[in-house]
This record gives structure tokens, C-alpha cells and sequence, in this order.
């Protein structure tokens, strides 16, 4: 591992995948628990896709849970790693158990209910069919902004600290991944909640689908900002750690200007939704 790369703590192409879920578990081991258990919780969504026939939005209802299972694992490594970056004791603040417990509080909630819809074959986003379906999107919707939140505030400790000796660019690419992804995804969010499906003037379908993603190739879709927005948290600071392995000598101004160009793609992403646009025909 290069002296930069141990610098900044982050792994190299040399370092197996075992030993990054081992320095995952060592950065903060409840957070690395919490990967591990939503990646295992996928598994039994993909077979409820293979037995199941019952559909959501011309789909298999299992898709869902699996996708948010994956996107949750991914979350949760995401805070684990970044966590070690902050100093012991603020670790152990207030606001550091907040980063901890909230969003693994809310990620069993929120799996909890989507698990819950696909059970009973129904939609768990935009459901107002009943007073208990309309009531648990409500509740998911202030456990989504807990996730978010807590996003935010390890940007914030990362900001205000020092102690650590990371490299300055590096630094601000993972307080500006936390403020961005905090910010794009509260404003899609908000947006998204606001109609009766993600889908602009396209048919209430997710058949035919851009493979993987699911996202609508016949109109508008604002998951394609919303993906964007909330993987803003890993991508900027990947970004930023690339900048710094490089000999490029304004390292901070080139993460200001990937993160430009990425709030740019949010931007472009989420207009070209709302004028009912597919990201990819």
C-alpha cells in the first residue's frame, strides 16, 4: 500500500476483500454488523422473486426490498469507514452514537415496511390506498430523512475536526459527498413524495426497464436523480481520493470542480426527469 493510501485510509487494489471487511468491522463495528446482516437479507428477497408470481408496477414486489437491502449495505459501509476518520472522543459524542444508532434504527424500520408491502404484494412508495398504508409511507418518509440525516452530521464532525491526518482535498470531497448527497436527495425527495409515482409522462410501469436500474425508458423518472443524489456520499469522495493518488498540484480545486460537474449531472438528471425525458431510451 502506497504512503498516500495509508494516509488516508483507504484501500488499494492490493488489498483483498476480506481484509476490507475486516478494516471495515475494526473503523466501527456496529455499522460494518449492520452492512453485513442487510447484505445477508437480500438473499431471501432474490428466491421470493423466483416463487413468487404476484407483481408491483408489472414487476416482481421483491425487487424493492432486495434493491433497498443492497443500497442499505452500501449506506452502512459507507458511514463505517468514514467514521474512523473522526477522534476518539468524538466518536463517542452525542453526535457520534447519532451516527451510529440512528440510521441503523431507521434502516430496520424502513426494511421492516417494505418487507411488509412486498408481503402482501402491494406498493410501499406512493401507497395511500388505506389509513395504514398511508401512515407507514409517512412515517418511512421522516426514516428516510433520518438516514440523511446522519449523513449530514458525520459531514459535519468531519468538517470541524482536524485531529486526523487526512489530506486536505480528501477531506473536503467527504464533507461535500455528505452536504450534497444530504441536500440533492432532500430536494428529489421532496419532489418525488409530492405525486402519485416516480414515473413523468410515462405509462405507471416498470416493465421494460433500463436493466439493473429498472429506471423508465419511455418517459420521465426521477429515481435517476434520486440514485445520483444519494450515491453523491460515496462517489465525491472516491473522486477526491483519485485526485489525491494523482501528481496534480491544485488537488482541492479539482474535487471543487468534479463536485460541480456532479451537481451539474443531479441537475441535468432531474430536469431532464420532470420534462419527461427517459435518462436512456
Amino acid at each position: 500500500m502506497s504512503a498516500p493510501a495509508r494516509r488516508i485510509g483507504l484501500p488499494t487494489m492490493q488489498v483483498p476483500f476480506a481484509g476490507v471487511l475486516a478494516e471495515l468491522e475494526r473503523r466501527q463495528p456496529q455499522l460494518a454488523a449492520a452492512s453485513r446482516l442487510f447484505l445477508l437479507g437480500a438473499v431471501p428477497c432474490v428466491f421470493a422473486m423466483m416463487v413468487d408470481p404476484r407483481t408491483v408496477n408489472d414487476v416482481s414486489g421483491w425487487i424493492k426490498p432486495t434493491k433497498f437491502f443492497i443500497a442499505l449495505c452500501l449506506y452502512y459501509a459507507t458511514l463505517a469507514w468514514y467514521f474512523a476518520y473522526l477522534p476518539h472522543g468524538v466518536q463517542r459524542s452525542r453526535a457520534g452514537r447519532f451516527v451510529i444508532w440512528a440510521p441503523i434504527i431507521a434502516g430496520a424500520l424502513e426494511m421492516t415496511w417494505l418487507l411488509a408491502a412486498a408481503s402482501n404484494g402491494v406498493p410501499s412508495h406512493f401507497n395511500r390506498a388505506s389509513l395504514a398504508w398511508n401512515v407507514a409511507y409517512a412515517v418511512a418518509g421522516v426514516g428516510a430523512l433520518t438516514l440523511m440525516a446522519a449523513v449530514l452530521v458525520q459531514g459535519i464532525l468531519l468538517a470541524r475536526v482536524r485531529e486526523v491526518p487526512i489530506a486536505p482535498a480528501f477531506r473536503l470531497s467527504l464533507v461535500l459527498g455528505a452536504f450534497l448527497s444530504f441536500a440533492a436527495t432532500v430536494i428529489i425527495a421532496g419532489t418525488l413524495s409530492q405525486g402519485a409515482g416516480h414515473w413523468v409522462g410515462a405509462p405507471p410501469t416498470d416493465a421494460g426497464g433500463l436493466p439493473l436500474f429498472g429506471w423508465s425508458r419511455t418517459g420521465g423518472d426521477l429515481r435517476v436523480a434520486h440514485f445520483w443524489a444519494l450515491h453523491a456520499h460515496q462517489l465525491i469522495p472516491l473522486a477526491g481520493w483519485a485526485v489525491v493518488q494523482t501528481g496534480i498540484r491544485r488537488k482541492r480545486m479539482a474535487v471543487l470542480a468534479l463536485a460541480a460537474a456532479y451537481i451539474g449531472l443531479i441537475v441535468f438528471t432531474f430536469l431532464q426527469a420532470l420534462s419527461g425525458k427517459p435518462f436512456i431510451p
